[in-house]
């Protein structure tokens, strides 16, 4: 009867004791590309991430505030980045378990962005992620009008197309063609290639 007890005891304690070593859910916080509300981000295969948050408010009046961020992913969780539209501000990215938490302390000094930004992100902006991509960078589109191509190589002139200004995500390159994902207003997605002087990467302003 003491040995059973002792036993009972022993695979209690055991079992108590897995439990509490190995967690039922391990959480993937890693940053990964897709989109996080107003943030469109995407990891690059040197290890970079590339963003470009987009925001407007206002019925009548609309504020509008815009602007992008590149960083290099290193051991820690949190991913410094520079932040710019006209000026250069520093900030941070952070994976979160549903998304990612983006720090500007100097982001509503962007333009508009004082009537549009969250007081939060200056201390952390929790984004929750709306969508997952495959995107491998972000590049803007620099041509007046740039159509959609099936192939890295047509010169198509009808369906959809982009405009200059417009931000989209990269699926892949291709001698020096892009092809690209472009989310509308509505939140459909549009792919197709664009030439190589058609767009323009991302890249820190120097000053």
């Amino acid at each position: 009867m003491v040995c059973k007890l002792l036993t009972s005891r022993w695979l209690v304690a055991a079992a108590m004791s897995c439990c509490v070593g190995t967690p039922a859910f391990a959480v993937d916080l890693a940053l990964h590309s897709g989109k996080y509300e107003q943030l469109m981000l995407a990891v690059t295969p040197e290890h970079q991430i590339e963003g470009f948050y987009a925001e407007e408010r206002g019925d009548g009046p609309t504020f509008s505030c815009a602007f992008y961020l590149q960083g290099k992913v290193g051991a820690g969780k949190d991913v410094s980045v520079s932040t710019w539209l006209d000026e250069v501000y520093p900030g941070a990215v952070k994976p979160s378990a549903d998304g990612v938490t983006l720090t500007v302390e100097q982001g509503q000094q962007h333009p508009g962005c004082m009537n549009v930004l969250m007081p939060e992100i200056a201390t952390g902006l929790e984004l929750t992620q709306t969508a997952s991509k495959k995107w491998i960078g972000l590049v803007t589109v620099s041509a007046d009008k740039a159509w959609l191509q099936k192939t890295p190589d047509a010169k198509d002139t009808r369906g959809p197309y982009i405009v200059k200004g417009d931000v989209v995500g990269v699926l892949a390159f291709k001698n020096g063609a892009a092809q690209v994902e472009f989310i509308n207003a509505r939140g459909r997605s549009f792919t197709g290639w664009i030439s190589q002087d058609q767009y323009a990467r991302l890249s820190v302003p120097k000053h």
